[in-house]
């Protein structure tokens, strides 16, 4: 028993099917590939509007309430430099080279979202947040004593050059 056609609707005979053909292939895969290339445009843009929280990073840090020193360098070093609590500091200061233990190295890695990990040699382990917000300052959190310490940027000193002197007075 055959079924039944709707009306308005009539099979297509075997001969007389529509073909695909070589432009239809072409169109649809220039489509695909001009997706592709809309999409990658778009994230190169957001890659680029972006901070480098690497770059932010990079330079010298002081502690707020006491005399920890971090230096983050672009190799993805970093120096934590934590003087000796001593009698001796309040005597007659002696000159910084001299003064207090090395500095402890160690590496340092940005990830996603500005979050930084910091490893030192001696084996203590430190997180933060950099926030665009608040580039020049950041909450240091010991992983072991989940202890905060807030660190804030050294201002860079101007340049040699960037120094003028006032004009003399001519007589």
């Amino acid at each position: 028993m055959a079924r039944p056609t709707l009306p308005g609707k009539r099979p297509t005979p075997p001969g007389k099917r529509a073909k695909i053909q070589v432009l239809d292939v072409v169109i649809v895969i220039g489509g695909i590939i001009g997706i592709m290339a809309f999409n990658r445009m778009n994230i190169a843009r957001l890659q680029r509007s972006l901070p480098n929280a690497n770059s932010e990073i990079v330079g010298e840090w002081t502690s707020t309430r006491g005399p920890e020193h971090l230096v983050f360098r672009a190799d993805k070093t970093v120096s934590m430099t934590v003087p000796a609590n001593s009698a001796e500091d309040n005597a007659a200061p002696a000159a910084p080279e001299t003064n207090g233990p090395a500095p402890v190295t160690g590496k340092y890695q940005v990830v996603q979202g500005g979050k930084l990990s910091i490893q030192l040699m001696n084996g203590n382990k430190y997180t933060t947040t950099i926030s665009p917000t608040s580039p020049n300052r950041f909450d240091l959190i010991d992983s072991a004593t989940e202890g905060v310490t807030t660190f804030e940027r050294v201002p860079a000193a101007a340049p040699a050059s960037a120094v003028t002197k006032p004009p003399e007075p001519s007589q």
